[in-house]
């Protein structure tokens, strides 16, 4: 079966076999080590302060953020253009208050766009999707980020398909909170959030008198790095071996501009080969993603149903206003132009025995 979904995204065989490493105890030198490597390269990956990978999806990450950097008092102004959008504010919405704003399916936000939204209110944080999954829309954060930290707003970045297959750095993008999760364009097996915390966002989170969780505390797990490069809570062991191999094979392969530099090459023949078929493309132009094509069509169960069935090539439905009529096809972490043509070649002639 060829994987081509959003997430998880195959996993090549030097990554999995990483797993199977003998089983350390997490209170263990060994385990320090390991886990001190992922750190700082993580650090050094975002240009992050402090950097953490928690053993849990991605939305667990989503929450860990906003529980530390929001208190119940404060107001964050969420930019949603589909469903994930809509799942961060939603979580936002059980730790402050939330004025979320909308982009209509397929479309993305870009700092003239969001402007007004940000000029208006006098909300503490700004929390926003890198990349719509559900539409494969990419949203013009870098922008946006910049001058809601003019305004003296905590900002909050669900980067989780969206790197290391867009450029980022917290630094140039004055983001206080990243998040972005193993089962993605890294490559890695799901079961991973790895988190990016500013200077700005450490010092927050140091001075507040209560923070509501025990799991995903940042102040447990810095006690715990600082103290021996530990975690508070049992780690997936074997996963961290797993994310190790792919950091790896991250820098084996040129860094992260080589894969921004993948991500996006196969985006651009992926889209200009789907409109050569004659499929309208639904993400915006400017906003396309480098991870997720998704575009429309009436016959979308039936295409999937095909590409299962007769050609073994999984791909999936879009979300909201595109559940019915939209599919996506991901490029993202180990895939292959191999994979991604027989998809096209696939998809070429279902369209042609219509």
């Amino acid at each position: 079966m060829i994987l081509l979904s959003p997430g998880p995204v195959p996993v090549i065989p030097e990554i999995r076999q990483a797993q199977t490493k003998e089983m350390i105890t997490h209170r263990s030198p060994e385990f320090g080590e390991l886990y001190a490597d992922l750190v700082e390269r993580l650090k050094k990956y975002l240009d992050a302060y402090e950097a953490y990978v928690v053993t849990g999806s991605g939305a667990l990450g989503v929450e860990t953020l906003i529980l530390n950097l929001a208190q119940k008092k404060d107001k964050m102004l969420c930019l949603s253009n589909g469903e994930f959008g809509s799942r961060f504010a939603q979580t936002a919405k059980l730790y402050c208050r939330v004025q979320e704003e909308t982009q209509g399916a397929g479309k993305g936000w870009n700092l003239e766009r969001a402007k007004p939204f940000l000029d208006k209110n006098n909300a503490q944080l700004l929390g926003i999707v890198y990349n719509e999954t559900g539409y494969g829309v990419r949203n013009h954060i870098k922008e946006i980020c910049q001058y809601a930290k003019e305004k003296g707003m905590r900002v909050i970045v669900d980067a989780i398909s969206a790197w290391p297959a867009h450029p980022f750095g917290m630094g140039t993008f004055n983001v206080d909170g990243f998040i972005t999760a193993s089962q993605k364009a890294i490559g890695a097996p799901p079961g991973m959030a790895l988190l990016g915390l500013s200077k700005q966002a450490s010092e927050f989170i140091e001075q507040r008198n209560s923070i509501p969780s025990m799991y995903g505390d940042l102040r447990r797990h810095r006690e715990h790095y600082q103290k021996n490069h530990q975690t508070p809570n049992t780690p997936a062991i074997s996963l961290f071996y797993a994310l190790q191999r792919a950091f790896d094979i991250l820098d084996e392969k040129g860094g992260l501009e080589a894969c921004v530099d993948r991500h996006a090459q196969a985006s651009q023949y992926v889209r200009a080969r789907l409109l050569n078929l004659g499929f309208s493309l639904i993400a915006e132009q400017g906003f396309e993603s480098n991870t997720v094509t998704a575009f429309s069509t009436s016959r979308s169960k039936e295409i999937r149903d095909r590409l299962q069935e007769d050609y073994k090539i999984k791909i999936v439905g879009c979300k909201g206003e595109y559940a019915a009529n939209g599919l996506r096809i991901a490029h993202m972490g180990h895939f292959s132009i191999q994979d991604l043509d027989a998809c096209l070649n696939a998809l070429q002639k279902i369209k042609g025995s219509a």
